[in-house]
């Protein structure tokens, strides 16, 4: 929603017919600053509901990870990143007990 405004705003001022002063490139700035702001408070915000969701499939990826952390990128992915990361540790921890018998 925070975007659709920025966007919408964004659009006014490109209607403008003047030539780019400072001041519109200084707030074309702004705006592009804020709008990587809200991505990144969305991003955020999706890995949390992500942890809150699924805590006890977190602590099974944590627990079978050789460094006790999640692989990059998971919690980005959502559930179905965590799923895939829980079966790729799984089969790889297979494996190494297989060579370790």
């Amino acid at each position: 929603m925070s975007l659709a405004v920025i966007n919408v705003h964004q659009d006014e001022l490109t209607n403008e017919h003047s030539a780019p002063t400072a001041t519109i490139m200084a707030n074309r700035h702004r705006r592009h600053v804020i709008k990587k702001k809200v991505i990144a408070i969305g991003k955020l915000s999706r890995q949390l509901s992500v942890l809150r969701e699924n805590p006890d499939m977190v602590k099974e990826i944590k627990r079978i990870s050789t460094n006790g952390k999640l692989p990059l990128g998971t919690l980005a992915t959502g559930e179905q990143g965590l799923r895939h990361a829980l079966a790729t540790l799984g089969a790889t921890k297979e494996r190494s007990d297989d060579n370790a018998l």
